[in-house]
């Protein structure tokens, strides 16, 4: 949501008994929304606003609708409950969401959550096992319920091989039974839970969700496309999972759903139309079985059910399948008491060197597995060191009362080496402190937590910026030396009582003092962290009569000093006085090229 601008429900339907529903449904949210018709009214569509649209509308296609409204306000397909069935064509374009008209009020109120609360799901952790499982416990609140349904898709994506259709299918299913395990099991109370796991195999992808509720019937649920349920607002979700996945279990209690997904066929299934075409050609007599430590299973017989393993006239040939056992072919030969025909050695031979290719394949395959499975689990333990690494960093609103404080971390890769700090010093004082590690990754990133548990230390015993960097760069310098790196270090007190900036900086190139009149740019006093040895850090001293500190990594002026350049956003900004602390963190961001960059992000600025 746009901050500042206020959230509103829009309406798009021709349809007054539409709007008047959505009314209806929106007095159960607190605080109730503002509801307005957008059909024939002039109206401005704001970023902020979750827009409902009446799919049966004849302008209700993604083209026109992103013409008029832009990209920025949320878009929920609303979809008349006679045109369920027809739900995969009505929500395969880039719906933001969708609700299913006669409106569930607490479906409405869930993705009225969904798109008005903050997007960020800061305690979300996915685990990735050696066997290839996904794991995921969140608290049963509408907040996670995004984060988790994409990430939980993406990391399937990677471990199972979906196309672009099954992904698609798990999205809305996936979606679908977290917002029913929040919305009717675990609910919203203190404590409470949802988990999803996914196993992928070799042929098929199965996801369950489990609630803490007390359970439910799935058969007792009307079919909402029958004569009495298509009026009923209930059974519309599970009627999803039954179109949308290849199948659809729950457990005894009614409190967990399994979801399963048929990935690529076995190619051992699927060369069984050739074998059959091979026998008819060749005349060849063969039968072809899977074997299995417990048993075996015949995939092909051309002697239609015969023993073909007694007879002697009979040849044995085997390759393994790695954990799948091993594939035997069994097959005449010229040499049996039996009369096969011409070339039969030849045909058998040209078998048995095609399925020895099939089997070399399937075990590629598996090692191909393999090496997914470990790939994905080490980026599920990136992903939870990046968390743990973003979480070290102090919430700017924690700050709000000493100062208006803005600042955003974005490294390059899972991990990096920037990062910023805010200290509550005494007498109503503001630490500003902004690193860069010159490289990125673990190593920077281990740099970056001992940087930050050394300013910690500092902070709580040194009160002057010198002195502070004086106290940390024992704890800094043979770390950097032995990893052969260094670190460009900026830290600036805001003194409200003495109306004064006193500032350490060693070495970072971007660190400015920003006014009406002009930009000051914050010089370093000494080396970077690293580079040389410094026998104690200098400080300097500026008066503070207003304006804004500002810092920022190179990653933010990879080409140029945004600073220094008249067409950057951030410049238009402060040319028009513009020095909001969170206006120009977005700017320098918004000037920065997300797809091309190579290096970590970070900016922090401060106004008194």
């Amino acid at each position: 949501m746009k901050a500042g601008d206020p959230a509103r429900i829009l309406v798009l339907s021709s349809r007054p008994d539409i709007l008047d529903a959505v009314l209806e449904a929106a007095s159960g949210i607190e605080p109730m929304p503002e509801v307005r018709g957008l059909f024939g009214q002039p109206l401005t569509v704001l970023d902020s606003d979750l827009v409902l649209v009446d799919i049966a509308e004849p302008r209700a296609t993604m083209p026109y609708l992103q013409r008029r409204f832009g990209p920025g306000p949320s878009l929920v397909a609303l979809i008349e409950a006679a045109w369920i069935d027809r739900l995969g064509s009505a929500v395969a374009e880039d719906w933001t969401d969708y609700l299913f008209y006669p409106l569930n009020a607490d479906e409405l109120g869930l993705v009225w959550q969904k798109h008005t609360a903050p997007a960020d799901a800061p305690e979300l952790n996915l685990d990735v096992d050696e066997s290839g499982r996904i794991r995921v416990v969140f608290p049963s609140s509408v907040r996670y319920q995004r984060a988790v349904v994409e990430r939980v898709v993406i990391a399937c994506r990677h471990l199972a091989d979906l196309d672009g259709d099954t992904a698609f299918r798990l999205r809305v299913t996936l979606g679908e039974a977290v917002a029913n395990a929040i919305l009717y099991g675990s609910g919203d109370r203190a404590g409470a839970v949802v988990r999803v796991e996914a196993a992928a195999y070799r042929d098929r992808l199965r996801v369950r969700v489990s609630d803490e509720g007390e359970g439910f019937d799935p058969d007792a649920v009307p079919d909402p496309i029958s004569e009495d349920g298509i009026e009923r607002a209930r059974g519309r979700g599970l009627f999803l999972l039954r179109q949308l996945a290849d199948a659809v279990e729950f457990n005894e209690v009614g409190n967990e759903v399994a979801l399963t997904f048929r990935g690529a066929p076995d190619p051992l299934v699927r060369i069984e139309p050739l074998l059959g075409r091979f026998a008819e050609v060749t005349g060849l007599k063969f039968r072809l079985d899977r074997l299995f430590e417990d048993g075996s299973r015949v995939l092909f017989d051309s002697w239609a059910g015969a023993e073909a393993s007694a007879d002697p006239g009979k040849m044995h040939e085997t390759w393994p399948l790695g954990a799948d056992g091993r594939l035997r072919l069994v097959h005449e030969t010229r040499e049996g008491g039996g009369s096969p025909p011409a070339g039969s050695d030849i045909a058998a031979s040209l078998l048995a060197g095609w399925l020895a290719a099939v089997a070399e394949g399937e075990q590629a395959g598996e090692r191909l597995l393999a090496r997914r499975l470990r790939r994905e689990r080490v980026l599920a333990e990136l992903e939870v060191a990046r968390d743990l690494q973003l979480r070290l960093l102090p919430p700017p609103d924690d700050f709000r009362d000493l100062a208006r404080v803005a600042a955003r971390c974005d490294p390059a890769l899972s991990l990096g080496g920037d990062f910023y700090y805010l200290a509550r010093l005494p007498g109503g004082r503001l630490g500003v402190m902004l690193g860069d590690v010159s490289s990125h990754g673990p190593s920077a990133a281990l740099i970056m937590a001992r940087t930050l548990s050394a300013v910690a230390v500092a902070t709580g015993v040194e009160t002057e910026p010198a002195g502070t960097l004086n106290a940390m760069h024992g704890h800094l310098r043979a770390a950097l030396e032995s990893t052969e790196m260094y670190m460009t270090l900026f830290y600036g007190v805001l003194d409200p009582v003495r109306r004064e900036l006193r500032y350490a900086n060693a070495g970072h190139p971007y660190a400015y003092r920003i006014e009406p009149d002009g930009i000051r740019r914050l010089a370093a006093l000494d080396p970077p962290v690293g580079i040389a040895p410094v026998r104690e850090y200098r400080q300097e001293r500026v008066p503070w009569s207003g304006g804004t500190l500002l810092a920022f990594t190179d990653g933010l002026a990879e080409l140029s000093d945004p600073l220094a350049t008249p067409g950057a956003r951030i410049r238009k900004r402060i040319d028009r006085g513009d020095l909001d602390p969170d206006a120009l963190v977005a700017a320098l961001f918004a000037d920065s090229d997300d797809e091309m960059r190579l290096d970590d992000r970070t900016a922090v600025a401060a106004s008194l």
